[in-house]
């Protein structure tokens, strides 16, 4: 069952507390905020195109979701410590990625944060 929409003060209060903290683990969002992301998940299931049963976000969409910063996140591809991007065209330098790929690696971290 889908989460109902955020609602605007829920949105911006979720938007505001991501732009102002950095989050490297994911149990270090507040539950509320946690919610909050989850359910921005759920609108853009909702909004986005799918193929073949697959959510795909870009870079900005990953960055507001973990509040990785550009430079980080791509330095984290480097190492092989977040999942490769897909190129969509030969040419062009966007890259997309899968929510769930996204989403496994943000429980991985938070697992690994549970057994320290």
């Amino acid at each position: 069952m889908a989460l109902p929409t955020l609602n605007y003060n829920e949105r911006k209060s979720a938007e505001e507390w991501l732009s102002q903290n950095t989050v490297t683990h994911y149990r270090n969002i507040p539950s509320n905020i946690r919610h909050a992301v989850t359910r921005l998940i759920e609108d853009a299931h909702r909004t986005q195109q799918r193929l073949y049963d697959e959510l795909y976000i870009n870079a900005t969409t990953i960055r507001k979701i973990t509040t990785i910063g550009r430079t980080k996140l791509y330095e984290l591809i480097k190492k092989d410590e977040f999942p490769a991007a897909i190129n969509i065209n030969s040419g062009s330098t966007r890259k997309i990625w899968t929510a769930s790929a996204v989403k496994n690696w943000m429980q991985q971290k938070a697992d690994e944060r549970g057994k320290k």
